[in-house]
């Protein structure tokens, strides 16, 4: 044989370098994870559709050395995902593997010969169905035709039999394809949607934020746009229909393109009714959680009449709603937008000079509360536009006047750039705040989508351009300027089929455009002036929110947070708390527990647990460093043995363990137990979980037999509870997290196999030079990047993943038996 089975072909890390005097091709792996790709041809296709179970020979063969671990991966529409892989087994007649079916159809197989660098040959694979699914195929008509029906239009075959078993379907998607000679955005929205079923949450997705959080009075302000809309109310009922709120429009929204982040659903508050207070109270607890100083009310008066007023009076009289506030007066005609029709007017403007008098009487209840937003001693009060007032500085000026007289002092009036306004100063202003998307241009990628349905007429902008470019604008701005940022924008939901939407939005990418906005406010404004403005804390309509969904969980509002920590006093080693411990610090003992206690209010809880092991086990702390001076002192007085340090909130516990952990080395500690103070907020019993955790490790006999083990072992590295272990090739576990994985492997040089187990928690015996590949690594090559509160998919997490194989590198094994 001088040739490879025809549906298989080299991949990733493989190459052919030439034909043995046998008549074998030699094939060589020349990277940590080489690969093969395996093609059914039509005739292979048809005999596969609808297998139950798929039988796998393959005659493999190592030409140097042998084949570590080879294995199979199918993609069954959604790509080569770890829930996919079979190990092979060797046969009397070579390797084979069975692979139960996850859709109807089989799409490829990906060989993987070997885990490292190999020579071998292939002399034959076989693939054939060894079972059916039978005439029922409902994950079919589930998945797979919702969908291709958007991207190919209504089906042309009615509903019936032929749905049912499919066959019809699959004739039409095939006859529009050859017609078409496009597979493409069938295809991938096929597996798009086989993603979003497996998988509801994004990597991004956050938990939600477990500690308060608090600002000195001269930090940076951010101050988030609030929208009243989502209560009924009767004008709506009667335009619109009995029972409509902003939510009717939010829950139909679809995609428009491959990747389309449509719908946008709510998370932990749901579709709240903000006619409820404990709804608001809610909304203010996790405003207070992620720093943000303000909400600033979209205010609606149309000459004497008021719209959307009922959670801004819930508010107003109810002082236990301590988030201060502002008014954005939207000064605009109320018109039936959601039909697509701006010229309908249902409710109009009637500006006068009147009107200015009697809308900031009515303003001036709200201005009058100690809770009202202001700067430099002044109210802020925005109106949102300028423009179409009929003489915007007569206006200011009465509001001025009317302030003066009413005993509210002067005023601090703000406008904004919607519409592509500018002009501030000369419609009688104090400053403008910017209010994206109004405005933008750059960034447009709607050519570079692929839309789903023929009649999408809307734009898509990429959003990390677009950070970049508002980013560039703030040296080109003046000191009245209030930079403002948005989360994301997608208005879908209103103006279906014809939105415009930003696109490749993500919390980390929103973190960079608030970082930035702040820093250039604190630059150009008196300290405790500064402020951003975010457009929004819920406009859901227009996918710019801060509020949790179902998607990112709570990262925007974790980052928020990130970006005002900034400017957080900061606890440093030079403490003089933290100074006299680590002076008085005397190792005691061969082994130490390193513990990263994050969490204040468990201080009592672990000084009870290791209480038991303190006369066999030395203590290094390490703490935040946002902790408070009085958190701190008690930390001190109640660990007065320990090591102190101060450890920067990024990497979880993990970072802070690489840091402890090298001090371990460097005083000679020869065995460690990693413990921290593990909350997992999105989890119901997280706290029952630490508790396992740390029990399993301290409790009972269990510090003794763990430390008799490493005494009797010199080749023991890691010692973990049973209950904690997991492989890195269950299923889920590395969704998010093959990437930081991998690029870790590479710099310790780890092998990885689905078989490497880890302890789940990350709270585990270890002996200190067996985590020498991981601890002289530098925090640039760890790279752990900002902490925005992710439930997987961190550095943190890959390290996790990586501990067993870690200690393997270094010559040591790891052992779950405790």
């Amino acid at each position: 044989m001088t040739t490879l089975p025809s549906s298989l072909k080299p991949g990733r890390d493989v190459s052919i370098e030439g034909v043995d005097a046998e008549g074998r091709v030699v094939l060589v792996g020349t990277g940590d994870d080489p690969q093969m790709i395996w093609t059914p041809t039509k005739a292979e296709r048809a005999a596969l559709r609808a297998a139950r179970t798929v039988r796998v020979d393959v005659k493999l063969e190592a030409l140097e050395g042998e084949l570590v671990g080879p294995a199979l991966f199918a993609d069954w529409g959604d790509g080569f995902s770890e829930d996919s892989y079979a190990r092979l087994k060797a046969g009397p007649d070579g390797w084979f593997a069975s692979l139960p079916a996850r859709s109807r159809q089989l799409l490829r197989l990906r060989l993987d010969p070997s885990e490292g660098v190999c020579r071998f040959t292939v002399l034959d694979i076989a693939v054939k169905p060894a079972g059916h699914l039978g005439k029922d195929p409902r994950g079919w008509k589930g998945v797979a035709i919702q969908a291709i029906k958007p991207a190919l239009g209504p089906l042309r075959q009615p509903v019936g039999a032929a749905w049912r078993t499919g066959r019809a379907v699959v004739e039409q998607v095939r006859a529009r394809r050859a017609k078409s000679a496009d597979a493409g955005p069938v295809r991938a929205a096929y597996a798009h949607a086989i993603q979003v079923s497996k998988n509801l949450r994004s990597p991004h997705f956050a938990a939600p934020i477990a500690t308060p959080f608090t600002l000195p009075a001269d930090a940076p302000k951010v101050v988030a746009f609030y929208l009243p809309q989502f209560h009924p109310f009767p004008e709506n009922d009667a335009w619109w229909g009995k029972g409509f709120t902003e939510w009717t429009n939010v829950s139909k929204a679809q995609p428009q393109f491959l990747g389309h982040y449509q719908p946008r659903l709510p998370g932990d508050l749901g579709f709240y009714d903000l006619r409820q207070r404990e709804v608001i109270g809610q909304q203010v607890e996790l405003a207070k959680g992620a720093g943000v100083h303000a909400f600033c009310f979209h205010y609606y008066w149309f000459a004497g009449k008021r719209l959307l007023e009922k959670p801004i009076e819930l508010y107003l009289a109810d002082p236990t709603l301590d988030l201060p506030f502002a008014l954005c007066w939207a000064n605009e005609n109320w018109t039936r937008r959601w039909d697509g029709d701006e010229t309908d007017v249902l409710m109009a403007q009637k500006h006068s000079p009147e009107d200015d008098e009697a809308v900031f009487e009515d303003m001036a209840r709200y201005i009058r509360d100690p809770r009202y937003l202001r700067v430099g001693g002044k109210p802020i009060l925005v109106l949102y536009r300028p423009e179409i007032l009929p003489e915007a500085k007569a206006t200011t000026e009465r509001w001025r006047a009317k302030a003066r007289a009413m005993g509210l002092g002067e005023l601090h009036l703000l406008c904004t750039t919607a519409f592509g306004f500018q002009d501030y100063a000369g419609h009688g202003f104090d400053g403008i705040i910017d209010f994206p998307p109004h405005a933008i241009v750059e960034g447009e990628i709607t050519k570079a989508v692929t839309p789903l349905h023929e009649n999408f007429t809307g734009k898509v902008y990429d959003y990390p351009a677009v950070v970049r470019h508002k980013l560039s604008e703030l040296s080109r701005v003046d000191a009245a300027y209030v930079p403002g940022v948005m989360p994301g924008w997608d208005n879908q939901a209103r103006k279906p089929w014809a939105g415009h939407a930003f696109h490749n939005a993500d919390p980390e990418s929103y973190l960079t455009w608030l970082s930035g906005a702040l820093t250039h406010a604190v630059a150009r404004h008196p300290k405790g002036e500064a402020m951003v403005f975010v457009n929004a804390w819920n406009e859901w309509g227009e996918g710019a929110y801060l509020e949790p969904d179902r998607w990112f969980g709570h990262g925007y509002l974790h980052a928020t947070r990130a970006a005002l920590s900034a400017y957080q006093p900061r606890l440093t080693d030079a403490h003089p708390l933290v100074a006299q411990a680590q002076a008085a610090f005397v190792k005691r003992a061969d082994a130490v527990t390193l513990l990263h206690l994050f969490y204040p209010e468990l201080i009592d809880w672990f000084a009870e647990r290791l209480a038991a092991t303190a006369d066999v086990l030395d203590l290094m702390i390490t703490v935040p460093e946002t902790w408070s001076e009085a958190d701190l002192a008690r930390a001190r007085a109640t660990f007065p043995m320990a090591h102190l340090a101060i450890a920067e909130n990024r990497g979880r516990d993990i970072r802070p363990f690489v840091e402890t952990l090298r001090r371990a080395r460097t005083l000679g500690y020869s065995v460690f137990c990693k413990l921290h103070s593990k909350r997992s907020p999105h989890r119901a019993k997280g706290d029952e979980w630490r508790a396992e955790l740390v029990d399993g490790l301290l409790g009972g006999e269990a510090a003794a037999l763990a430390l008799r083990a490493f005494a009797q072992d010199a080749k023991l590295g890691l010692l973990a509870a049973a209950g904690s272990r997991l492989r890195i090739g269950d299923p889920d576990v590395m969704n998010n997290n093959r990437q930081d994985a991998d690029r870790l492997a590479r710099r310790m040089g780890l092998k990885l196999a689905p078989e490497t187990p880890f302890s789940a928690g990350s709270m585990f015996w270890g002996r200190t030079e067996a985590f020498a590949p991981l601890s002289d690594l530098t925090d640039a090559e760890i790279d752990f990047g900002p902490e925005l509160g992710r439930v997987d998919g961190t550095t943190a997490h890959a390290i996790e993943r990586l501990t067993a194989a870690i200690v393997a590198r270094a010559g040591y094994r790891a052992s779950f038996e405790l």
